[in-house]
């Protein structure tokens, strides 16, 4: 075992023959399910690492991931930013062009990570521990399949942000002499600009730059490209950009919300439906702060209130 690993072993207490039988079996300690996607009919597969395993990457999320840099494009994952982020970035721009990933998560791989290390060059990781990280930080779909990234690691997050670092600093030095923006949530890309015709070529460029990246290997899933302007509604990760600049939760939440609030004053929702009001308000004070203030003076600031704190009862 290398340096690196025998850190491990030395932190987390782990007698070294435990550790390396741990690191040959992890990429099998997972607990799969699948969740409905938005999309009718289509499921997202999640691959849960065991908690020995998500010990492992914890300690190597504080130890060695968080110092490899994450561009500022990448908006998704990172401590002080947040979808709100995202979509402001965009909010004063006329057009937009959103663009989607493929299979994200899934496709990136071991060999990626492995790639990155190496060029790294870091004095305290040697061969044995290059094993060892991809086996801890990477789930084996299928017996004999590659090492690729699950959606459910607490490591897959930072890692899908540091292997992209490349790709965002490639977008975003194409992107800023043409005076476009972007911005890149997980795998949601979003551009914005003022000029009538410059999102043209964007679609064609970022194709290529997926073709031309050395690592990860990544493809566009044309059936999400969206292109939209101020003449329709504007949305970028679930948030309402409005005409005048500024970035809403949008007329169809608030009217919901209108109605969930009424029916909460007079009694009529259940627990679990008070429990998703509260945490829908929660979300609405750090999006639109304005909003509650209308929903108080309708409803009364007491109502609103308690709703925030997770009262079962008005």
């Amino acid at each position: 075992m290398g340096k690196l690993l025998q850190q491990i072993s030395h932190d987390l207490l782990i007698p070294m023959h435990d550790l390396e039988y741990l690191a040959r079996s992890a990429p099998y300690r997972y607990k799969v399910y699948e969740i409905e996607k938005r999309q009718p009919g289509q499921k997202r597969t999640i691959a849960q690492p065991s908690r020995e395993v998500k010990r492992l990457q914890y300690w190597l999320i504080k130890n060695l991931l968080e110092g490899y840099p994450v561009h500022s494009a990448a908006i998704a994952y990172c401590r002080g930013k947040s979808i709100l982020n995202n979509a402001k970035a965009h909010a004063k721009k006329r057009y937009l062009l959103k663009l989607d990933f493929k299979d994200f998560f899934h496709s990136i791989k071991a060999t990626d990570f492995e790639r990155l290390i190496r060029e790294s060059r870091l004095q305290d990781i040697d061969d044995s521990d290059i094993v060892g990280l991809t086996r801890i930080l990477f789930w084996r779909r299928a017996r004999g399949g590659e090492l690729i990234l699950s959606i459910g690691a607490p490591s897959s997050p930072i890692l899908s942000n540091i292997l992209l670092y490349e790709f965002d600093r490639r977008v975003t030095e194409f992107c800023k002499p043409v005076h476009i923006t972007y911005t890149r949530y997980a795998d949601d890309l979003t551009f914005s600009t003022n000029g009538k015709d410059r999102l043209k070529l964007v679609e064609g460029e970022i194709a290529r730059m997926c073709r031309d990246l050395p690592y990860p290997k990544l493809k566009l899933n044309a059936k999400k490209t969206v292109h939209a302007s101020k003449a329709v509604s504007r949305r970028v990760t679930g948030l309402v950009l409005s005409n005048d600049g500024f970035v809403s939760i949008g007329h169809e939440r608030k009217r919901q919300l209108h109605a969930a609030v009424y029916r909460y004053k007079h009694g009529r929702l259940s627990q679990e439906e008070i429990t998703a009001l509260s945490g829908m308000l929660a979300f609405v004070h750090s999006i639109e702060p304005k909003f509650l203030y209308s929903l108080a003076r309708r409803y009364g600031k007491d109502v609103v209130s308690m709703l925030l704190k997770g009262s079962l009862s008005p």
